[in-house]
């Protein structure tokens, strides 16, 4: 390579990163103080900034003189005035104002509702994490969970994975061999309402559970969905076929999901998702799954997970408890 084509590709990197870091937003404080970053939500209270060196954190609006955007938001005023694009910035005297179609508005922040980015026609997520727990004395166990989820969004369409491997043992015998796989398919028809499908399948040998395959129809909302908190749920009517204790059985089942995520810090996050399946059939069997915890940041992407699983079911196999937990210690990553 030449001394000149180098220069050049040199030139170009460093005017893409300069670029880059212009293109920032900038929150600026009461005492002067600028922070930039990247601006993802504005709630009425406070303010989210990812900047460069950090993870994202909120500012009490009471503490911000301005903001700069430099990407139009959603915006909804609190007299539920509303702007599908608009941007932050100030006037010639430094005050803050609301640019909509290239017109400054005077605004104050407190007067926002909720500002956020539009939602990304294409986006996508994953994690996996990994928990065990052993343990020797007087009883000696063994306990390990592997666990993935994922979510992919393409426009109105939302799709929603999560595949479990849960094996226990205790004094040698083996209690637990479950292995369960759901599916969900949402369509956004009217946002933040959606139908859609599910399906799910699930194995225990240990517990007679031979399969249970089951699909359903869904009917559900996203009730909140911000840079901090997301909380969905979504019911509707199913099919069921299982083999439990060499029976074979199906008919109508009725299902009710639940996911909730709630970041309290820049590191620590909340979350409890919950499944519940009623047969129409047999022994009109009632199924709850739960797994709630906390996931804490360590370093970039890498997690720790501490939770609780707990499955209840009101008519097991013959044999077989009603309910069965797990406490979970682990490290995930983010995807």
């Amino acid at each position: 390579m030449s001394a000149i084509t180098f220069r050049a590709l040199s030139v170009a990197l460093f005017s893409l990163f300069a670029l880059d870091a212009l293109a920032q937003d900038r929150v600026i404080m009461n005492n002067g103080d600028v922070i930039t970053g990247n601006v993802s939500l504005i709630d009425g209270d406070d303010v989210y900034i990812e900047p460069s060196y950090a993870d994202e954190f909120a500012i009490d609006l009471s503490e911000v003189a301005s903001i700069e955007l430099e990407q139009a938001f959603e915006v909804e005023l609190a007299d539920q005035t509303e702007f599908e694009a608009a941007t932050l910035g100030v006037d010639a005297d430094g005050e803050p104002v609301l640019v909509v179609d290239g017109e400054e508005h005077p605004v104050d922040l407190t007067e926002i509702a909720e500002a956020k980015e539009p939602e990304k026609f294409f986006d996508w997520g994953a994690m996996v994490d990994f928990t065990a727990t052993f343990n020797e004395g007087n009883t000696d166990s063994r306990n390990t969970v592997l666990y993935g989820q994922g979510d992919l969004k393409i426009g109105d369409h939302r799709q929603y994975l999560d595949v479990t491997f849960r094996d226990e043992e205790q004094d040698g015998e083996q209690t637990k061999e479950q292995t369960l796989l759901n599916y969900s398919y949402n369509w956004f028809f009217a946002d933040p309402w959606f139908i859609g499908a599910s399906a799910s399948w699930e194995r225990d040998p240990i517990r007679e559970l031979e399969h249970r395959y089951t699909v359903g129809a869904l009917v559900g909302r996203d009730l909140i969905d911000t840079a901090t908190t997301f909380l969905t749920f979504s019911f509707g009517p199913g099919y069921s076929s299982e083999e439990i204790g060499g029976v074979s059985d199906e008919g109508a089942v009725a299902l009710w999901n639940l996911r909730y995520e709630q970041e309290f810090t820049g590191w620590m996050t909340f979350f409890h998702n919950d499944q519940l399946t009623r047969h129409f059939y047999g022994t009109d069997n009632t199924i709850l799954k739960t797994n709630t915890g906390f996931r804490f940041d360590l370093v970039g992407d890498l997690y720790a997970n501490a939770s609780l699983r707990y499955d209840w079911e009101s008519e097991p196999a013959p044999g077989a408890s009603e309910d069965d937990s797990t406490l979970q210690l682990g490290l995930g990553y983010k995807f």
